[in-house]
């Protein structure tokens, strides 16, 4: 599998000298798999130069998987250029929460409440699929992607995708310490996890942000580390960067993250996502 990033902020994007290296469009990660499917992971503001990189290949088949219905995981859905093009086939599937919004996005009569960029008329022929069920595990070329519940305000779901035996776990908005609902433990999130190659993984906060944010849906860098040690993982990502958090201060985190990695669980690698990474599993 090849996973690219496209925007890894969290809430808002953002831009400026201080965040060129992480970048400042919000999430969106593309799966390559390998019989070459296209699996997008959100439609945040990094979708817009995904789907110009898409059409420049000549790709026009994608599976996009988006995890909840807050503004940074969709905002750049209405710049997404395939959707706007013939012969593209989408298959979404939505969050539970979605569907409605989704809809009215797709509608030009009702798009204009997003953005003037919605009243264009959309080309591509898109499927609508149910929301995937906590759990539910869905066919998508020769990868099985497998819902997961994530700990969020509203409902979030996060993903793995498995393929020939290599597995990314994309979790972006997850609050490991909180019970915002998902029914899901910490112990629970070890089990799913457990051998990943890579972990992509909310990580908004230091671990002294994290006192006096409790309950707004995001983890800090250590509890994302702590599950990726818990579960024995190849790779974690550390993602979803504060819209305030200019690059050194991630590179900060990561340093400090890697620390504490090589003294708990030397064979792990820690890393910051940033736009324009690529990683290879194979």
């Amino acid at each position: 599998m090849l996973v690219r990033c496209w925007g890894a902020r969290g809430n808002i994007p953002v831009s400026g000298g201080q965040t060129q290296f992480y970048g400042g469009a919000t999430p969106c990660l593309e799966v390559r798999t390998s019989d070459q499917s296209v699996i997008i992971c959100d439609a945040g503001t990094g979708i817009r130069q995904l789907g110009n990189a898409l059409l420049a290949e000549k790709q026009l088949e994608y599976i996009l998987l988006l995890t909840h219905s807050h503004d940074d995981h969709l905002d750049g859905l209405p710049f997404f250029e395939p959707l706007y093009t013939p012969d593209v086939r989408v298959t979404a599937f939505e969050h539970k929460a979605l569907r409605e919004k989704l809809e009215k996005m797709c509608d030009m009569a009702k798009a204009a409440e997003f953005s003037p960029q919605c009243t264009r008329s959309i080309q591509a022929a898109i499927e609508w699929k149910p929301a995937l069920e906590y759990g539910h595990i869905a066919e998508v070329g020769n990868a099985l992607v497998t819902s997961i519940p994530a700990s969020h305000p509203g409902g979030c779901s996060g993903f793995k995708i498995s393929d020939r035996g290599k597995s990314v776990v994309y979790l972006p908005d997850n609050e490991l310490t909180f019970d915002h609902g998902a029914s899901m433990d910490f112990s629970a999130y070890v089990k799913i996890c457990a051998g990943a190659d890579l972990l992509v993984h909310d990580a908004q906060f230091t671990c002294e942000e994290y006192e006096t944010c409790r309950g707004r849906g995001h983890s800090s860098w250590r509890q994302a580390l702590e599950l990726a040690i818990s579960a024995g993982v190849q790779q974690l990502a550390l993602f979803h960067h504060d819209a305030d958090r200019t690059d050194d201060q991630v590179s900060a985190i990561v340093k400090e993250c890697k620390r504490e990695a090589a003294l708990r669980a030397p064979r792990l690698l820690c890393f910051a996502m940033r736009e324009g990474a690529e990683i290879v599993l194979s």
